[in-house]
C-alpha cells in the first residue's frame, strides 16, 4: 500500500467512524436509559457515563480527522493546517488525546465496579450519582492534566520539524507548513552524530505509559478476579443466574479484550518503537484508522 492511500484511509476513517459510531452510541444511550433493568443499579449510571465518553471521544477524533507518522526516533501525530492561527490547531490533537486517556481511565474504573459488586457488594455505594460524578471528574482531570504535559513537552520546534521535513516530502508529499504535529522524538542528535535525550520528552512519556500499564493492569487483575470467582460459584447458582453470569463472563473478557487488541497494543507499539529505532512509517497510520473504529466494534458487540 503507498504511503498516500494509507494517509487518506486514516483521514477519512474518522469521518466514517464517526457516523456510524454516533447513531449506534445514541441508541445504546437511549436503550440504557428507558429499556435497562431497576436491578442494574449504580451499573447502569456507569454505563450511560461510558457511552457519553464514547460519544465525546467520537466527536474529538472526527474533529481531529488524524494521521500518523513514525521514524527511528519518533512518532507524530498530525492533521492538516487549514489555517488562520496555528497555535489552535494542536489543541484538536490534545482533544482527542486527552479523550483517549479518559476513556482508557473510565473503562479501568469498570472492571473496579464489577469487583466491588462480586466480593464487597455492601460498598457499591461509591459508585452512587454522587461519587460517580466525581470518578468520572477525577478520570477527566487526570487525562487533562496527562495530556497537558504532551502540549508543552511534545509539541512543533524547529529541529523537530527539519527532521520531519524529508519524511513528509517523500511519503505524502507534504511540506511542513500544511501540516501540524504533536509527538515524542526520543533522540536528537548533532552532526557528530552525538544524541541526547530531552529530559521532558521521556518524563512525559513515562507519565503517559505509566497511565497505560496501571489502567491494563487494573483491567487485568480486577477482571481475572472477577471471572476465576463467576466460574467457581457457577455450581450454586439457579439457571437463569449462571445464563446471567456467563453472559457477564463473556462481556468482561470482550469489554477488555477489544480495546486493548484494536487501540492499546497499536498504539504502544508505536509510541515504544522510536526508542528501539524501529520506524513503522507511513504504516503507523492503519493503527489510526483502527482506533477510529474503535466505537462502533465497542458498541455493536455491546448491543449483543
Amino acid at each position: 500500500m503507498s504511503s498516500k492511500y494509507l494517509l487518506d484511509m486514516a483521514l477519512h476513517t474518522s469521518g466514517m467512524g464517526f457516523f456510524v459510531s454516533f447513531v449506534s452510541e445514541i441508541l445504546l444511550l437511549i436503550l440504557i436509559v428507558y429499556k435497562s433493568r431497576e436491578s442494574f443499579g449504580h451499573y447502569k449510571y456507569l454505563m450511560i457515563v461510558y457511552n457519553v465518553v464514547l460519544i465525546l471521544y467520537s466527536i474529538a477524533t472526527s474533529n481531529a480527522n488524524l494521521a500518523a507518522h513514525s521514524t527511528e526516533t519518533s512518532y507524530v501525530l498530525f492533521r492538516m493546517y487549514n489555517g488562520p492561527n496555528r497555535t489552535v490547531g494542536p489543541l484538536f490533537i490534545l482533544q482527542f488525546c486527552t479523550m483517549y486517556v479518559t476513556m482508557l481511565i473510565i473503562l479501568s474504573v469498570h472492571f473496579i465496579y464489577r469487583y466491588v459488586a462480586v466480593f464487597y457488594h455492601r460498598y457499591l455505594w461509591m459508585f452512587s450519582k454522587f461519587y460517580l460524578a466525581i470518578w468520572v471528574l477525577g478520570s477527566f482531570t487526570l487525562g487533562l492534566m496527562l495530556i497537558s504535559l504532551k502540549y508543552f513537552f511534545l509539541g512543533e520546534f524547529d529541529y523537530f520539524t527539519d527532521q520531519l521535513r524529508d519524511e513528509f516530502k517523500t511519503n505524502y508529499n507534504l511540506t511542513m507548513d500544511q501540516i501540524l504535529y504533536n509527538g515524542p522524538i526520543y533522540y536528537i542528535c548533532d552532526d557528530k552524530g552525538e544524541c541526547t535525550k530531552p529530559i521532558g520528552v521521556w518524563l512525559t512519556m513515562l507519565a503517559l505509559c505509566s497511565c497505560f500499564v496501571i489502567c491494563l493492569g487494573v483491567m487485568g487483575y480486577f477482571g481475572s478476579k472477577c471471572y476465576y470467582k463467576l466460574y467457581q460459584i457457577k455450581s450454586e447458582l439457579s439457571e437463569h443466574t449462571r445464563r446471567m453470569q456467563k453472559q457477564l463472563l463473556f462481556a468482561l473478557v470482550i469489554q477488555a479484550g477489544i480495546p486493548i487488541i484494536i487501540m492499546y497494543t497499536p498504539t504502544a507499539l508505536l509510541l515504544v518503537s522510536p526508542i528501539v529505532g524501529v520506524s513503522f512509517g507511513a504504516y503507523s497510520n492503519i493503527a489510526i484508522s483502527m482506533v477510529a473504529v474503535y466505537p462502533p466494534i465497542d458498541q455493536c458487540f455491546c448491543q449483543k
